[in-house]
Formats: C-alpha cells, structure tokens, sequence
C-alpha cells in the first residue's frame, strides 16, 4: 500500500501555493462583496382596463342566446343573473305545467345570500 505520494514536479502557474485568510472575519464590520452589485428593480404594474357594462351586456347577450337554444331544442332549462348577487342561477322547469322543479343554487341559498348582502350594506360604516 502507498503511504505517500511525493512529486519533484512544481505546481502550475495559475494554482496558488498558499490561501490566505483575511482578518475581515473577525472584526466587527462585515466585509462588502462588491460595491457595484446591479440593482434589481421591480417591473411596471400592468394597466388593466375592464369595461364592466360590456362584459355585462355580452354576458346578457349570451344567456338570452342560451335560452333560446334551450326552448327550441324542447328542453325546460333556463339561465339567469342575480343582479344583486351577480351570480348565475339555473331553473329547471316542466314543460307541460310551467312548474319549477329545481333551482340552482337552491332558493334558500339565494335568499341566505341576499341577506348576507344586506347586512353587508348595514355594517358597512361610511364614517370610519
């Protein structure tokens, strides 16, 4: 087994034969890297411009189309929006009597929720 390797050969130019440790750790000052380190900035916030009364209107538009399709292919679907809530409500009906056979969401949720909504508008303190 070889217990040793010794070279008579020197070490390359670009391989430095000692490391030396600087005192900067010790002292109470840290040490600064670079002084020219780049800044990073933040991008720019995009500017979003929605037309509420356009997605309204296309919104409207495109439930009045779904209707359409809905009673002339026989079927008692109907769709609709809560204004107050804006949320979509679905009713299934019976074609022969009218009848409403299923709502959803449920009637009960909807009043839940306009409630809700109500008592939104009475803690909502203007003054604060």
């Amino acid at each position: 087994m070889v217990s040793a390797i010794q070279s008579s050969a020197a070490p390359p130019a670009s391989i430095p034969n000692r490391v030396t440790v600087s005192a900067a750790r010790d002292s109470a000052a840290p040490a600064v890297a670079d002084a020219r380190a780049p800044v990073v900035m933040p991008p720019p916030k995009a500017e979003i411009n929605i037309d509420t009364e356009k997605m309204r209107a296309n919104l409207q538009e495109a439930i009045g189309r779904i209707n359409e399709m809905m009673r002339d292919g026989g079927r008692g679907l109907n769709f609709s929006m809560d204004e107050r809530l804006g949320r979509p409500i679905v009713l299934v009906r019976n074609l022969e009597s009218g009848e409403v056979i299923r709502q959803i969401p449920n009637e009960v949720v909807v009043k839940v929720a306009h409630s809700i909504e109500d008592l939104k508008g009475m803690l909502h303190n203007e003054a604060a």
